[in-house]
């Protein structure tokens, strides 16, 4: 596959996150995956390389707003889900390596699109 076309496909998986996203981002739902957003290629498989600075910056984000509001770490857990849902796919094995690559401790990053939340 050229490089113009996986820049493509992954241009159009950010779109659609962002998309998906768009009428929620004055709720903490939304804030966490506008937020998580950044990680979304790397998640995706689609981003090759180490994970972005700005990715590690969002995933810090993300665990800081479910300590900090009411929907709590399931809370978090579920919109990040229900984002990457509509999106259609998640690398397992990226997604439960981010926090630790990323040097945060949280449970708030699905590693399925049938990963079940819990506190």
């Amino acid at each position: 596959m050229s490089g113009f076309i996986r820049m493509l496909i992954v241009m159009l998986s950010v779109l659609a996150a962002i998309r998906a996203v768009e009428s929620h981002t004055k709720t903490d739902c939304g804030v966490a995956q506008t937020a998580f957003g950044m990680c979304v290629p790397y998640v995706m498989g689609d981003e090759r390389g180490p994970v972005s600075s700005s990715c590690c910056a969002a995933v810090k984000s993300v665990e800081e707003l479910s300590s900090m509001t009411s929907m709590g770490k399931r809370g978090v857990c579920d919109c990040l889900r229900a984002m990457m849902a509509e999106v259609g796919r998640i690398d397992g094995r990226r997604a439960s390596g981010l926090a630790r690559k990323c040097g945060v401790r949280t449970s708030v990053i699905p590693t399925s699109l049938r990963f079940r939340c819990f506190e």
